[in-house]
């Protein structure tokens, strides 16, 4: 189903504001290399890892685990972590390996890169604690996040948690130092300093973040955290202070499984809800947009129905991205990928697609990057939706998101990471 194209080109035209957390990473970017820092999940907080330049570049690179966490691309480094437990670091010009650090644990977040280390937290989808009052999700023994030097992979500092720590932090600045922020398996939020790994502070919510990564603009970050079924109560997203933690506020909207979403004055979740009716379509995916300074909700929108699957990885809500005032949000449950007016939550176009995505995607020059868990690579058109091309990769593609670095998109496909030449 495509609807009008119009309405759409309409909308790219008009938008006249993105949300982009300004620094030398990003002016670097402009300049067509590579950032000089990674600072969260899908590098800013409107999650399309875009940037420009010229280079084109085609390898493959084999990790020997499942990789379902984000990649992150710094100068001529691309770093990755997996279930074989390593952090890599690889040339991302030629897929050369420059270094391998062992963790304590598998991995599933997006390495953080900023102040010359990579930081990356370990842990796996396990329940430690679910008592109807109580929720953990971790592995008796804790979790850790861990520091290590970006141009050797020498550990640097590691802190140690109950819960698990999969979600990706988000980088901050505070103006006296810098720090990580996260949420986790063990219902709380925490502040590490970059340097040391010392607490800065840590604030107790209401639920765990399983694989909601932060995300951080103009002091404030929003994190989201939920509660097992038994416990009756609505995964909730919040706005906390990055100098100390202090909630701003919190709303009862979107999922502990996918990072919100932050541009336009907006915070854009999407959620997951069982719904009664046939075994073949009892699931819906609601898409929620937030007012960024007061948390009240501005638009929602639901998808049709249909079911989950837990093929390529077990989430059944996905974090969406943002381009110039259009959302364009994965609807898993009902094998859709849709693009939505931000501003109004206005449908512009939906698109079929043969299996679930669970990647955000990647928007560059009218052009969207996708993967699904079918294994097919989509090129869409931007302002209609119509597939323009289809790529079937050997295995199903997780929620690993793609980066584009000039003419080239590095994606990860199970265990390998591929360099793509862009035409």
């Amino acid at each position: 189903m495509t609807s009008s194209a119009t309405g759409s080109a309409n909308v790219v035209r008009e938008a006249k504001q993105r949300v982009v957390t300004l620094s030398v990473a990003a002016c670097v970017a402009l300049l067509g290399a590579a950032p000089a820092s990674w600072p969260m999940y899908q590098y800013q907080p409107d999650h399309n890892a875009v940037f420009p330049g010229t280079a084109a570049y085609r390898w493959h690179f084999e990790a020997g685990g499942k990789i379902n966490g984000g990649l992150a691309v710094v100068g001529d480094a691309l770093y990755c972590e997996s279930f074989s437990r390593e952090l890599v670091a690889l040339d991302r010009r030629s897929g050369r390996v420059l270094w391998r650090a062992h963790l304590a644990n598998i991995a599933m977040s997006t390495p953080i890169v900023a102040d010359g280390v990579v930081i990356v937290g370990t842990g796996k989808d396990n329940v430690l604690v679910d008592n109807g009052r109580r929720l953990i999700w971790g592995v008796r023994g804790g979790d850790e996040i861990a520091a290590f030097d970006a141009g050797t992979g020498r550990l640097r500092w590691r802190f140690k948690t109950v819960g698990e720590d999969m979600p990706s932090p988000a980088f901050v600045s505070t103006g006296e130092r810098d720090a990580i922020v996260f949420g986790n398996g063990d219902g709380h939020v925490r502040a590490l300093d970059v340097r040391t790994g010392h607490l800065l502070w840590s604030v107790a919510v209401d639920g765990v973040s399983t694989m909601s990564s932060s995300v951080a603009a103009q002091g404030i970050v929003y994190v989201l955290a939920g509660v097992s079924a038994a416990m009756h109560r609505p995964d909730h997203v919040y706005a906390m202070r990055a100098g100390d933690g202090r909630i701003v506020w919190s709303a009862p909207y979107g999922n502990a499984d996918a990072s919100p979403v932050l541009g336009d004055g907006r915070v854009f979740v999407e959620d997951a809800q069982m719904v009664a009716g046939p075994s073949t379509a009892d699931a819906i995916n609601d898409v929620y947009a937030l007012d960024a300074a007061s948390g009240h909700l501005e638009w929602a929108r639901n998808s049709s129905p249909g079911s989950f699957t837990k093929i390529g990885t077990n989430e059944e809500a996905i974090a969406a991205a943002l381009d110039r005032g259009v959302l364009f949000q994965s609807l898993p449950a009902a094998r859709r990928f849709a693009a939505y007016d931000a501003a109004q939550g206005r449908v512009l176009w939906v698109v079929a697609t043969q299996a679930a995505v669970k990647m955000s995607a990647g928007a560059l020059d009218g052009r969207i990057y996708v993967g699904d868990t079918a294994g097919i690579l989509y090129t869409l058109d931007e302002g209609s939706g119509r597939v323009l091309s289809r790529r079937r990769f050997d295995a199903p593609f997780s929620c690993s998101s793609p980066v584009i670095v000039g003419k080239t998109l590095y994606v990860a496909n199970d265990s390998t990471i591929f360099a793509v030449p862009l035409r």
